[in-house]
Order: structure tokens, then C-alpha cells, then sequence
């Protein structure tokens, strides 16, 4: 699964099950309702410009496997440790691309959908990468039985659905950018076009596809921020993205998709999550 330009992708568009949890969800809700970040951003008008590079975990490089899915859920926990704990943690992702597919039942490097990324960090947990490093040529390997030992300090995670069944595009972008400015960053896919830029040239900026771009297939990555007043070709606004193309691309491995993307359908499975254990943290409060 790769881009026109050599690119690796692996993200699968997973529609909206009515079993997906959401803000409104009890489990969730009676997490978000604690927050006073939230609150504050519900109450007054978003800022028209959030950027939350500063508490990412270095850019990482996926290479030459689909492992986009588990890089985008790798890269979001890895944020909210930050953010809470002020502690950077390595987690394994090549571990989670294994168990993701496994849960799946997918045998190759078949790439795999957000909700199942989720579902298997939950499930399995995800071990520091020193134990199970990232390794290409050994996606399929089984991890040693010790790599599962740190599933435990994963099970409090409530992951949520940003854009469920019935929610319109515009009413999806506006969740997105309230999560964001709320400092909640969320994973999510969009389709990948021929015109993308390749890595070492351009900042990033994704232009929106025309009549003569080819459909590459589909990446993970995080929305990270966004800022209305950018402007790509004739589209003005766009989300600020984290990406696992390694730091020659885009801005030192960041991006730019324009608004248009979600407000079009060509971005979505949009997802996030939330601890317990963040209530008390500076993140909430």
C-alpha cells in the first residue's frame, strides 16, 4: 500500500457503528464533564488558530509497512502522556500494528481500521518500543509474552468517536476543532490523492484533489491543530496533522489538509480518548 510517490499508507475507512462511544457516552461524559478546558471552550467562540506541536513525541517513520493505524494511536497516547505526566513515553509500534491485525485476523501487511487500533490497545496494551523495537522486516513476528505485561495500564482508556452516524460534515469539523481547542488531539484517515506532496519537497500543504488526481488509498494520521486562515490552492483553512513519513516531510514531518477534506467526506473515522487519571492533571484544569 503505497502513495504515487513511494509513500506507505494503511489506513481502512471504518464507518459509524451505533455501538461506538461518544462524548455523550456515560463512560466518556463523566470524564469530559470534569474538565474545565472543555467547559471553557464550549462556553466562548474557538480560536481561529491552535497549534499542540510542543507536547508531541518526536516524528517517527512508518517505512516500507501500513503500519499508519498504529503509528496515529502510538502518536496520541504518546501526547496525553506528555500532556499529563510530563514524562515522554517510547510505546511500541510495531506491537500494536501486530495485535491490531491479529484481533482483525488480517495475516499480511494489510494495513487496518482506527476503531480496531483502539480496541487492541485496550485490550493488550502497549509495551515501551525498547522491547519490542521497530523492526519492518519483522511486522509479522509474534511479540514475547513479557511485551503483553503492561496491558493493564491501558484498560482505564475510553476512546470516543468524534463523527457518529447522523452527524453532519460541518457539524464533524466543529466537533474536531472544539476537541482541539479543548487540547484533545484526535486520530482520524483521509483518502490519499496522486497530487500529495512526496517526501523532501513542499511544507506539507495537501492540495485538494482535482479531476486529473489519481486515488492512492487511505492514511492515518492526528489532527494536531488547525488554523482557519491558512491557505492551500483556493481552500483556506486546514488542520494541522501529524504524519509518519519521517521528518523530511511536510514541516519536519507535519502537515496541512484543508477543511474541504472533511467537509467532503474524504476525511473521516475520527477518534480520540480520554483517562481518568487525566481529571486532575494540567490538561484538565
Amino acid at each position: 500500500m503505497e502513495s504515487t510517490h513511494g509513500m506507505s499508507l494503511g489506513w481502512h475507512r471504518d464507518l459509524p457503528d451505533i455501538r461506538d462511544r461518544t462524548e455523550e457516552s456515560v463512560s466518556v461524559n463523566e470524564i469530559l464533564v470534569k474538565s474545565d478546558r472543555l467547559t471553557a471552550v464550549v462556553k466562548k467562540k474557538l480560536p481561529k488558530k491552535i497549534d499542540l506541536r510542543k507536547w508531541c513525541s518526536p516524528i517517527e517513520d512508518q517505512g516500507s509497512i501500513g503500519s499508519c493505524t498504529a503509528h496515529a494511536g502510538v502518536g496520541l497516547i504518546e501526547y496525553y502522556e506528555r500532556r499529563t505526566t510530563g514524562k515522554h513515553l517510547d510505546a511500541s509500534r510495531l506491537f500494536l500494528y501486530k495485535v491490531t491485525r491479529q484481533l482483525l485476523g488480517f495475516k499480511g501487511d494489510d494495513g487496518a481500521y482506527l476503531r480496531s487500533t483502539m480496541k487492541a490497545m485496550v485490550l493488550f496494551g502497549v509495551p515501551p518500543e525498547k522491547y519490542w523495537p521497530y523492526k519492518t522486516d519483522k511486522f509479522n513476528a509474534d511479540p514475547d509474552n513479557f511485551c503483553f505485561a503492561f496491558a493493564q495500564s491501558y484498560k482505564a482508556i475510553q476512546y470516543y468517536r468524534l463523527d457518529p452516524a447522523g452527524r453532519t460534515p460541518a457539524a464533524i469539523l466543529a466537533e474536531v476543532k472544539k476537541s482541539l481547542a479543548a487540547e484533545l488531539p484526535a486520530m482520524f484517515g483521509f483518502s490519499v490523492y496522486s497530487s500529495i506532496p512526496p517526501i523532501g519537497e513542499g511544507t506539507g500543504q495537501i492540495p485538494f484533489p482535482g479531476r486529473g488526481d489519481s486515488l492512492d488509498g487511505g492514511h492515518a494520521v492526528i489532527a494536531i491543530g488547525y488554523d482557519d486562515d491558512k491557505k492551500i490552492g483556493s481552500e483556506t483553512g486546514a488542520l494541522l496533522i501529524r504524519n509518519s513519513w519521517g521528518t523530511q516531510w511536510g514541516e519536519d514531518g507535519y502537515g496541512w489538509l484543508p477543511y474541504k477534506y472533511v467537509l467532503s467526506g474524504l476525511a473521516d473515522d475520527f477518534w480520540t480518548l480520554v483517562k481518568k487519571d487525566f481529571v486532575n492533571t494540567e490538561l484538565f484544569n
